[in-house]
């Protein structure tokens, strides 16, 4: 069996759909057409700066409320009211609902978030309300040339019911290390020539980003169980996040894509850091 095939086998088994060519151009041209309707974040290239400051459960309350910001609307968060017949902004009360933390607790980690220019809390009346900073997300049009990775709130929001905010942080702190083709771990996410990258295994998630093997290693089986992320064998075991939570290019591919695409990369045990 070739590494094509048990790259396959492993998507089966993880949940994945392998379609054929005729499914691909019909499921390409339904993509096109939804497109405009699939609602996502951009995370810009900056936040590879901050990041490093926050620990994960912060960079997991990040990242859980950015399923909340809606196009258009200057990065501010919303939830639906009560009655679920409309939006209403999302207040410090309802995020600390939501996280199902203290008041304060919750107080605590948005003042650090917002040190950083990472949210924004602005007082109306009686309410605090929450967004997203514009120094490191976008949330309409873009027309800047800076480098970014979109986020699929869709997804977001189905992942983070499963797992705990420290395991979403490591998502978040991951979003930088995204091969923009391949979709895998790397030290060189933006690098056109496959022959250069330096793929990522779980020893250098915990290097790379100061966290603790052990958590790491109870981490990764639970990201793949609700299939944010997937490892697969390319020469050896690389490990790729899910075009479906996450991407860097215009129109998002199919898991089928990326592994075709690592397929024909052709990569060698050079390939792996060390």
């Amino acid at each position: 069996m070739n590494d094509l095939q048990i790259a396959k086998k492993e998507l089966l088994e993880a949940g994945f759909d392998i379609i054929s060519p005729a499914q691909k151009e019909a499921r390409k041209k339904y993509k096109e057409n939804r497109l405009g309707n699939e609602q996502f974040v951009m995370v810009k290239e900056g936040f590879n700066e901050v990041k490093k400051l926050l620990s994960l459960e912060q960079s997991g309350v990040l990242m859980y409320l950015m399923g909340f910001v809606k196009l258009n609307e200057d990065g501010q968060l919303f939830m639906e009211h009560a009655d679920k017949k409309k939006l209403e902004r999302m207040t410090t009360t309802h995020a600390a609902n939501l996280l199902g933390k203290s008041k304060r607790q919750t107080n605590d980690i948005l003042a650090e978030l917002e040190k950083l220019s990472l949210i924004v809390r602005t007082k109306e009346g009686r309410n605090v309300y929450v967004s997203l900073g514009d120094s490191f997300f976008n949330c309409g049009g873009y027309e800047e040339k800076d480098l970014f990775t979109k986020v699929y709130k869709t997804e977001l929001k189905e992942i983070a019911k499963k797992i705990t905010l420290s395991e979403l942080g490591l998502l978040m702190q991951l979003l930088n290390h995204v091969h923009f083709q391949y979709h895998i771990l790397v030290d060189n996410p933006h690098e056109t020539d496959p022959s250069k990258l330096q793929i990522w295994s779980r020893k250098h998630i915990a290097n790379e980003l100061g966290i603790s093997i052990d958590f790491i290693k109870g981490a990764i089986p639970k990201l793949r169980r609700v299939q944010a992320i997937v490892e697969i064998k390319a020469t050896k075991t690389a490990i790729t996040m899910s075009p479906n939570l996450a991407c860097k290019k215009a129109v998002k591919p199919t898991y089928d894509e990326v592994i075709s695409a690592i397929n024909g990369a052709g990569f060698s045990k050079g390939n792996f850091k060390k």
